[in-house]
């Protein structure tokens, strides 16, 4: 079977294959996810579990789309795409469209940062897109997300161009004094400049400009000439910045032309950090509009408690702006609206955060210590209760999840507390949503048992992988395989079962619901794991 004949047959099993299954869905969700990883596809899918009484939601299959720095072919998930819509979309059931532009247009987030594509070749991308919209008309909604591609401080190349493994952080530096320059007029921060550019290659320094001019140019046209006729809403979201640098820069400008009057586009538009947790945002945001249309629902209101009040307004790592000011963002992002917090019963979603006392936030690899989490012991009937870690980055506090399990009935509530303060907001968040919407109001005992299911998923992954197994592997890898944390080549299967053995006891001590299978690593690195919790 030639790769043509593969990709045909492909698409024909795709809706059987890839479908949540409803017995009458009243609408349908078109989702191209930003990459194949279980943190971009599959949690996204987990989380529809909980709505699928309302809502089918199809995705292409994983052969289809990129994997690492391997792009998709976008001609054939558009075809993709337009097959989905002629089949399940109509007037009177129109579809949503939750896409990723990064892999629709791009062919994948890591192609959007290392690929060498013409930004002619990427408007015609889009060009088909908008076209999409003109052919369907009404039996369409299209909402999408883009990232403003990031700045790593650090000299890696697994994600990005094989230059930045020798120059990453210089580029990194450069780009941080360059944007302070101009903010700030600081004659010492323009000598930092000139002495950095004499430490990186010149082509280097040109291919990176140039790629951030393309990927910008493209962000800048979708919205300039195509967002205010033809989509919902977009979701720009920043990865991996900091309070300075080109993506700081190109964020202030793509504000200053959403804010435009001209223009006329500043409803449709979201603008904040994050990244991978985008998708369960705009999922957030349609269920809310269907509940509206459909039942006539206001927008969920949403209150906050920060467990430490001096460190709400710090700037959490691997991101440039004030925790609170990101967590406001956040609820907008889901489709709620903030409102204070008065008592336990004020808002319809309460949003205890566990942020971090010390100076700075800490890693979870770091030694964790318990604390006293008694100021977010908040007890209510009426609210959905949010848990949102962000004490530690890249994984969850410990103590706080065990404080968790020991004082709430486990599933009746939403928690994360993984990679970025982003990841984790946009997580609980939209799972809170849905929650306001579903817990108490549709199959009430299905809805408990998938959120505690994806409550299950988020506790092993955030708290028993990131903050432990995975710093145990690393151990292991160091002084007994010796294989580096991004490839792991020598034992896969006996570090897939060391974790699946991990997660199977731990989940024992929280439920007996679910087993764990296929425990597999997509980009065959310890950062990032998939696995899947099936009934027992």
């Amino acid at each position: 079977m030639n790769r043509l004949q593969l990709i045909l047959l492909l698409l024909t099993i795709t809706t059987q294959y890839f479908t949540i299954v409803t017995s009458a869905p009243q609408a349908t969700i078109i989702f191209i996810p930003l990459d194949e990883r279980f943190t971009t596809r599959s949690i996204v899918i987990n989380l529809a579990r909980l709505i699928r009484d309302d809502f089918t939601i199809l995705t292409p299959p994983i052969e289809l789309i990129s994997h690492w720095k391997q792009p998709a072919n976008t001609n054939v998930i558009f075809q993709w795409i337009h097959d989905q819509i002629t089949t399940s979309c109509s007037m009177s059931t129109p579809c949503s469209l939750l896409i990723s532009t990064e892999q629709l247009i791009y062919g994948g987030l890591i192609n959007s940062r290392i690929s060498n594509t013409s930004y002619d070749e990427l408007n015609s991308r889009l060009n088909t897109l908008v076209g999409l919209k003109r052919e369907f008309a009404s039996k369409l909604q299209i909402y999408l997300s883009s990232v403003i591609m990031r700045i790593p401080a650090y000299n890696e190349d697994f994600e990005e161009p094989d230059y930045w493994a020798t120059y990453g952080r210089l580029i990194y530096l450069w780009s941080f004094y360059t944007d302070r320059y101009a903010v700030l007029h600081n004659p010492a921060d323009e000598e930092q400049v000139q002495n950095l550019e004499k430490q990186i290659p010149t082509n280097i320094l040109n291919e990176f400009i140039w790629r951030r001019a393309r990927n910008y140019n493209l962000t800048y046209t979708l919205l300039h000439d195509y967002m205010k006729i033809y989509f919902e809403r977009i979701w720009l979201t920043l990865d991996d910045n900091a309070e300075y640098g080109l993506n700081k820069a190109e964020e202030r400008k793509l504000i200053e032309l959403i804010n435009d009057p001209s223009v006329n586009i500043s409803s449709k538009v979201n603008i904040y950090p994050g990244a991978d947790e985008v998708s369960l945002a705009i999922l957030s945001q349609i269920v809310v509009n269907n509940e509206q249309k459909q039942q006539e629902s206001s927008i969920p209101t949403v209150s906050v408690v920060f467990r430490n009040v001096t460190t709400q307004n710090y700037i959490p790592n691997y991101e440039g702006a004030p925790l609170n000011a990101s967590v406001l963002k956040q609820i907008t992002a889901v489709g709620g609206q903030y409102i204070e917090y008065e008592n336990e019963t004020s808002a319809d979603i309460l949003v205890l955060v566990n942020n971090w006392s010390t100076d700075t936030q800490q890693e979870a690899s770091e030694l964790q210590t318990c604390e006293d989490y008694s100021v977010l012991d908040i007890k209510t009937n009426k609210s959905i209760i949010v848990y949102a870690d962000v004490r530690y980055s890249n994984g969850g506090d410990i103590c706080f999840s065990q404080w968790i399990l020991n004082q709430t009935q486990f599933g009746t509530y939403a928690y994360a507390g993984w990679n970025t303060n982003g990841n984790t907001l946009g997580t609980c968040l939209s799972n809170g949503v849905l929650l306001k919407y579903y817990l108490n109001n549709k199959s009430t005992n299905e809805v408990v048992k998938e959120n505690r299911r994806f409550t299950l998923y988020r506790f092993m992954e955030d708290v028993k992988y990131q903050a432990n197994l995975r710093q145990l592997l690393s151990l292991y890898l160091t002084y007994v395989s010796l294989d580096p944390t991004d490839k792991l080549n020598n034992d896969p299967i006996f570090y897939e079962r060391f974790i699946e053995k991990g997660f199977i006891s731990y989940g024992n001590t929280v439920t007996n619901e679910f087993t764990v299978d296929n425990v597999y690593y997509p980009w065959n690195r310890t950062f990032e794991l998939g696995f899947q919790l099936n009934d027992n």
